[in-house]
């Protein structure tokens, strides 16, 4: 397996400007799958990443790449713990909460908390859920509801890291270098 899926879908988070992102990747073998997201979990971890597998179907990983601290800070908030709650999550932790949101990816492909996860504004989640994803007024990276013009300047950032961290790395700079202290 190469770094070039985890480059090319998780720059935000690599480059310290986005808590976390998904990614769904194809494997063959699940023994190099898991020592593939090993390496990079034991790569990264210097740099304040963490690479961990949240779900496994037959042929696809759904792999968790994301800043312990942010989330951490994240998870720490009042108002996304209430928030949280309403789906079953007791243990605020990283890895309290990284646990359960497994086990309800194994209820449901995408619960819509997950965007917690992505660092997505806790606002824009509820709004998804209660209009059930419709009448969006702006879709990026989420589908933004609320404080629009913020949302499309950190939509344009995303964009913007994504396309000089793959620029960088088709140059030839490895995935540790490209990684921002954290």
């Amino acid at each position: 397996m190469s770094t070039d899926f985890i480059v090319f879908n998780c720059a935000p988070t690599l480059y310290g400007v986005k808590v976390g992102n998904l990614v769904a990747q194809q494997y063959d073998s699940e023994t190099e799958l898991t020592e593939f997201i090993d390496t990079q979990d034991r790569l990264l971890r210097s740099k304040g990443v963490h690479v961990v597998l949240v779900k496994l179907t037959k042929k696809t990983a759904l792999i968790y790449v994301y800043r312990v601290k942010q989330l951490a800070s994240l998870l720490s908030r009042t108002s996304v713990q209430q928030f949280l709650a309403k789906f079953g999550y007791m243990d605020f932790s990283v890895n309290g909460c990284l646990n359960h949101l497994k086990s309800r990816l194994l209820q449901d492909d995408f619960p819509h908390e997950i965007g917690v996860f992505l660092g997505y504004p806790l606002d824009d989640i509820q709004c998804f859920i209660d209009k059930k994803g419709a009448d969006c007024p702006c879709v990026g990276i989420w589908k933004a509801y609320n404080n629009i013009d913020r949302a499309k300047m950190i939509f344009d950032l995303y964009s913007k890291c994504t396309a000089s961290c793959c620029r960088r790395y088709e140059n030839g700079t490895d995935i540790y270098r490209l990684t921002a202290a954290g």
